[in-house]
Order: C-alpha cells, then structure tokens, then sequence
C-alpha cells in the first residue's frame, strides 16, 4: 500500500456509488438508524448500508450492521471463527463463507478484505470494490463455494423472501484464475514448448504448468514456493534424480524419469521440499504432484499454490494472514499496491 490510498471522503463517495446500483426489494422505509458506535469501520461499507439498510444481497450474502436482528455484527461475529484475531465480521453468505475486514493498519480507509471459507483469503480491496467486482462475477475466489456468476443487484430486506439472484448456475472454475485473486495478474511470456518437452524427454508437460508460465514468465516464486522455470527443468531433474530414487522404503525401487511412470521434478520450497510429477497416467494433465517428504497432491501445480496460499494444501509454507509489506515474500492481490 502507498500514500495515495483512497481517503474516508473517496470510500463515502464509492460506497454512495455502489448504493446506487442496488434496488432494495421491498422499497419501503426501515426503521434503522445506521450507527457504527464505538468502533471504526471503513466508509464505503457505512455510506453503503446507510443507503440501503442491512439485507441479503443478490440472494447470497447478508449484509451486517449494528443493532439489528439477524443482522447483528457482533451477535454474528461470536458465531463464526474467525480467520485472525483482531479481523472484523461484516458478511455472511448463506452458503457459510464469511467476510471479514483485516485491520492491518490504524487508518480503515487501508484495511484488507478477508474472505473466509475452504481456507482463507485475504484481498487489497476496500469492501464497495470487492462487493461490486463479486457481483459482476470478476472474483473467481478459491476460499469461496459459490461460481464467479454474475448476480442482480438487489438488496431483500430483512424478514421477506430471499431468491439466490444469479444469472447462471454454472460456472468454470479456472485454477489460474483463482490464483490471480491471490497473486495479482503477471506479464505474459512466450515459451518454445516443443524444445522444452524434447529437452525433458516427455511427449508433453502438462497444461497448467505451461499456462502458468506463459501467464507469469519463467520465474515463479510465491511465498518460499519455486516452480522450476521451464528452461531448467531437465538440469533440474538430472541434478534430484539421486534424491528422487530413495524416495519410498528401503524394498521399493522408486522410478525415476525417463523410465516409465517415473517422478519428474517440478519444483521446490525454501523448505527443502522436493516436488514432481508422477508421471504414471498417460495423460499429463492427470499427473498428480509428489512432496517426497509430505505425500500426494491431487492435482495440478497451479491448484497446489492455490491450496498453499490458502490454507488448505501440504502445508509447506505459512499461509497467516497480515501485513504483505512486512512479508519476506510480499504478495498483494487481486491487484498491486496503488
């Protein structure tokens, strides 16, 4: 974050902002007088719900305030875990993830949004943006149950009938996409792939792990986690093959690439992990990712830095939430500091 952060007047005028794009379903009057007492809370959230009132909006997330029945942050906030100890419940979903602000800073106009769910994910959006980019279906969010649909805008108030609002019911979720709601976006790279793959000696390596490079260049190092860069993947190996061949008991004869099925070495941690390939399946897109120390991962090298940056993967590195300015390996996302 720098010093050209939004101010409280920026916040008030994007939450009015947001306000005016959500129609309030039934649009009579609520009795609600909208006091934050005793506590800071960013003021696009507070110009925001004084607009609307608390509610349930598209169906899916309810909207919390002081004080109101159902409502209630802090009856909601001793309901739920929650993923720091001095984070702040704003949102629930009703399919159980919850929204939190992250109070990294004095100043809430800095605050981080946290969504908590199958893992955690903490975001450097002020709440009007997440809540507005959510409902385009721009935040495919891997802590989040729900697809990256685009939703009406609509507010119930409490006490009537809540519809699911979206405007699909099905969606993709991409791996690489949800990386980039944790990581930011990178600077695409062009790769010879064909004279990888004759280097390395297989028919084809597998589509995520080309994606991921060609998405954020040959060098992909997140949180103490190095994915081998492309053009080293064969030096790599050969230099782990050793390594690789007394992974398993002492009876086992592990195999090693180039023999058939063997492991492959794709990465590593500052941990001293080691991380392949199994290469058993025919095809690549099937390997599942091997942590000679820890075990298996079922699936793809991109769905295992999703896992490691949330929380919920092998646990090779700290996944806290915090400040990314005084992280070792800073990462800021969906987009970089302004």
């Amino acid at each position: 974050m720098s010093n050209d952060e939004p101010s409280a007047t920026d916040l008030a005028d994007a939450g009015r902002a947001l306000a005016g794009t959500i129609r309030v379903t039934p649009d009579d009057a609520l009795e609600w007088e909208p006091r934050f007492v005793g506590r800071d809370v960013p003021e696009d959230y507070t110009a925001l719900v004084s607009r609307t009132g608390p509610g349930t909006l598209a169906g899916a997330l309810r909207l919390l305030v002081p004080g109101f029945d159902g409502f209630d942050q802090e009856t909601e906030q001793r309901r739920h875990a929650a993923p720091h100890e001095e984070a702040l419940l704003w949102g629930v979903f009703g399919s159980g993830e919850t929204c939190w602000w992250l109070p990294i800073r004095p100043d809430p106009a800095e605050w981080l949004v946290v969504v908590a769910g199958d893992g955690h994910q903490q975001l450097n959006l002020t709440a009007a943006e997440f809540l507005d980019e959510w409902l385009d279906g721009r935040l495919d969010l891997p802590v989040l149950s729900l697809p990256p649909v685009r939703r009406e805008r609509v507010l119930t108030r409490p006490g009537h009938p809540v519809e699911d609002l979206a405007s699909g019911r099905s969606a993709v979720r991409d791996p690489l996409a949800q990386l980039q709601t944790i990581i930011g976006l990178g600077e695409a790279w062009a790769c010879d792939w064909q004279a990888v793959e004759r280097e390395v000696g297989v028919s084809r390596l597998p589509s995520d792990y080309k994606r991921l490079h060609e998405a954020y260049g040959p060098r992909v190092v997140l949180n103490g986690i190095f994915v081998c860069a492309p053009g080293e993947l064969a030096e790599h190996h050969d230099m782990h093959a050793g390594l690789l061949r007394s992974y398993g008991s002492s009876e086992d004869s592990t195999r090693v690439h180039p023999e058939p099925g063997g492991l492959l070495f794709c990465g590593s941690t500052e941990g001293r992990d080691v991380l392949c390939w199994e290469t058993a399946k025919p095809d690549p897109d099937e390997w599942p990712i091997v942590n000679i120390d820890s075990g298996v991962f079922h699936g793809n090298i991109t769905e295992l830095l999703v896992a490691e940056l949330t929380g919920t993967g092998l646990g090779m590195t700290d996944s806290s939430l915090g400040d990314p300015a005084t992280w070792a390996w800073p990462i800021w996302g969906p987009r970089r500091p302004r």
